[in-house]
């Protein structure tokens, strides 16, 4: 009997953690995000967000909130394109990428910033800084027509 007490966990312990100060301002910044992001969203500026975070206690430079402010941002944006991409027109994720219906036109699926790859293409990035080089590019098989 005292073996399958051992075998379960008790997270209550951990649980009582829950509401206490992270020891890093990144978590700091991390627990509180569901109330910044809802100050954001009411309209405040960064700058008063900043001083009332470093009133109550998390006292952090406002370059580094922006920072970590503009992670957790980028995250939930990459959560919910997930979460989009995931689910298909008939709500059932099967993992595969909806293909453009009539009700969504196509214009809407091509408004995405350019900097923000739409496939897993690891090599997207390069590519793209290939395609915006300035300077003399040596073309091997040039254009007739465009010759002098």
């Amino acid at each position: 009997m005292d073996h399958n007490a051992k075998d379960k966990l008790d997270l209550t312990r951990l649980r009582a953690r829950k509401g206490e100060k992270p020891r890093t301002k990144a978590g700091q910044v991390r627990q509180a995000w569901p109330d910044i992001k809802a100050l954001v969203d009411a309209g405040h500026s960064r700058k008063y967000i900043w001083i009332w975070l470093n009133e109550i206690g998390i006292e952090i430079g406002y370059a580094r909130l922006s920072h970590y402010t503009g992670q957790l941002r980028r995250r939930d944006q990459a959560a919910a394109r997930a979460e989009k991409v995931s689910v298909s027109p008939h709500g059932v994720g099967d993992g595969r990428v909806p293909l453009a219906s009539t009700e969504e036109p196509a214009r809407a699926i091509s408004s995405l910033p350019e900097s923000v790859p739409t496939s897993d293409d690891p090599l997207a990035n390069i590519r793209e800084r290939e395609d915006r080089r300035s300077g003399f590019q040596y073309n091997s098989e040039p254009d007739i027509k465009k010759l002098i």
